[in-house]
This record gives C-alpha cells, sequence and structure tokens, in this order.
C-alpha cells in the first residue's frame, strides 16, 4: 500500500522550448500559465490573477523570452495581445514525494512480458516517490501507439471500433474493456496492466488514457478529451474512462 503525500499545491512546470528545457518555479508565472488555455489577453489575466498590469507584463515577456509562451494581434483589437502557451508541457515537479513508498516485486520474473510491466511500475515509482509526475510526456507515448493500433482497425461504425478496441485490449492485455455507455462515451477496464496492483490514490493509468485519445480522435477527426475518472489505483473497482467527443 503506497498513500500519496499530501503535497503543496505550489508545483514546478516543466516545458520543453526550442532554446531547452525550462523550469518554472515562479508562483505568478504558474498561476499565468495555469490560465492560458487557449489564447487569452494580458487583461483578463491581469484580472484573474489580481496582480498589476506592470507585473503581469514583466512576467509575460520573461515567457517570451524563454520561448515558453507567444503572442498574437486581437483580431478585434491591433493595439490588444492574445497570448498562448508555445511550448510542449513535460510535466511538473511538487516539493514534496507524491508517494513514499516503493512497490514490492512480488513474484519471479519468468517472462519478457513480466519483466517490461515490472520496469513500467518501478520506473513510474521511482519518478513519483521524486516527486515528479510526466503525465503529458506519458500521455503522448500513449497517442503514438493509439495512432499505430487505430491504422488496423477496419470497421464502419462506432460500435464495430469499440468491439476492436476491446479485443486489442485483451489480446495486448492491456485489460478487460467493457463499454457502459454510449452516450456519453464511457470505458471500464478491469484488470488494468498500467496500475496492476498499484495503490498510489492517484489516477495513473496516463498511457492507456493516450492510446483511448488517438484512437477516438482519428474516428471523429477531431480533437477528444478523454478523463480517468476511477482507477484501481484509487482503490475503485476498475479503471473508468470518459470520453467527451
Amino acid at each position: 500500500m503506497m498513500p500519496i503525500n499530501k503535497f503543496n499545491n505550489t508545483k514546478i512546470k516543466i516545458y520543453a522550448t526550442t532554446k531547452g528545457i525550462k523550469i518554472v518555479d515562479s508562483p505568478i508565472k504558474i498561476q499565468i500559465l495555469n490560465i492560458l488555455d487557449g489564447q487569452v489577453s494580458e487583461i483578463e489575466i491581469v484580472k484573474q490573477t489580481g496582480k498589476s498590469k506592470s507585473t503581469i507584463s514583466v512576467h509575460l515577456k520573461n515567457l517570451i523570452d524563454e520561448g515558453i509562451i507567444s503572442f498574437k494581434s486581437h483580431p478585434l483589437d491591433r493595439r490588444s495581445k492574445l497570448f498562448y502557451i508555445y511550448a510542449d508541457y513535460i510535466g511538473e515537479i511538487c516539493p514534496d514525494k507524491i508517494i513514499y513508498k516503493l512497490p514490492e516485486i512480488e513474484s519471479q520474473i519468468t517472462s519478457k512480458a513480466q519483466l517490461y510491466m515490472e520496469l513500467f511500475r518501478q520506473f513510474k515509482s521511482i519518478l513519483l516517490i521524486h516527486g515528479l509526475q510526466i503525465e503529458p510526456l506519458e500521455v503522448a507515448t500513449g497517442q503514438r501507439i493509439g495512432e499505430h493500433l487505430y491504422s488496423q482497425f477496419e470497421y464502419e461504425t462506432l460500435e464495430q471500433l469499440t468491439e476492436l478496441v476491446k479485443d486489442k485490449f485483451n489480446e495486448l492485455d492491456l485489460g478487460q474493456l467493457k463499454i457502459s455507455s454510449f452516450e456519453p462515451l464511457i470505458l471500464k477496464n478491469n484488470g488494468c496492466h498500467e496500475c496492476f496492483k498499484l495503490q498510489y490514490n492517484i489516477s495513473t493509468c496516463n498511457v492507456t488514457k493516450g492510446i483511448l485519445k488517438s484512437i477516438f480522435e482519428s474516428h471523429f477527426n477531431r480533437e477528444v478529451s478523454v478523463e480517468e475518472v476511477e482507477c484501481t489505483s484509487k482503490y475503485d473497482d476498475c479503471c473508468t474512462f470518459t470520453v467527451d467527443y
């Protein structure tokens, strides 16, 4: 059993820019980055942060110089700018350990499949015990796998696609997938490989989330949102994913 620490909410963000890896630890800059969901004006940033315009201007300039954000002219007011995140978000570092105990290797490793599963469990756990959460990279990894899997599917309807996804999950020992609902689209995964015998009290199945995101984005031909609302790592009965399209 590996309970999660009650860590400080102030997290250090990590970005990959054209100038290299950049670390953001300023609380105001982090607040600004949290606001930049899409394109946001400086007036709106000032309003949401409660800081002065001069303070926000300085931090915006620093973030631009670091290659983390960029801007464009406002289409309705050429004197105004819209700011947006330009760099790739890698993850975050928490001030404290996210977990404080590594999972035990409970059985003998006798196959390549067991070896890779244990490597995955231990690597993820070592990152978390050092306070490093790389969910964006895990999701991106899953998306690449999902793209490849989707290219193998031949189907006509969403129902047929979900059956193919269920069969593929079973074939690859990713879990026993069940479609709980089509409207909204809800998938439940029993025996999930990604959080197998892990109890962190946080959702951890980010690669699986990326696989599902890529498959359904390819089907709907637009961006979809996939959220893990239940996870066996949080002591839930199964891992449940909602797909908002």
